[in-house]
């Protein structure tokens, strides 16, 4: 693997504050990392599995577990994705399965 790709893991910061001075809920903050990482494909099977479940998996992508904090967003070439899942794969890498930012709170 060549590890020449990169995402960008977003986690959000929460503030010390939760509600503004107006009782308005504030909108937390987001910490972002780009690491390197290697694109994995999507299997057939894979895919279409995905579809009856309605969460699509879109992308797949490798990193190693020392880069990856726990992230469930990530952005790849400006786009958002949800973590739908990982899978550790026994060695130093942790594969994450992505899909639209719409299905994150469906999880």
């Amino acid at each position: 693997m060549d590890w020449i790709d990169e995402i960008t893991l977003i986690s959000e910061v929460s503030e010390k504050d939760r509600v503004n001075k107006n009782g308005f809920a504030t909108k937390p903050k987001e910490s972002t990392r780009t690491v390197f990482c290697n694109k994995k494909s999507v299997g057939y099977s894979e895919y279409f599995k995905s579809q009856q479940t309605g969460k699509l998996v879109e992308a797949k992508y490798e990193v190693h577990k020392a880069d990856y904090g726990g992230e469930d967003v990530v952005e790849v070439n400006g786009r958002r994705y949800f973590v739908l899942k990982t899978y550790d794969t026994g060695t130093d890498t942790i594969e994450l399965t992505l899909t639209d930012l719409r299905h994150r709170n469906e999880v």
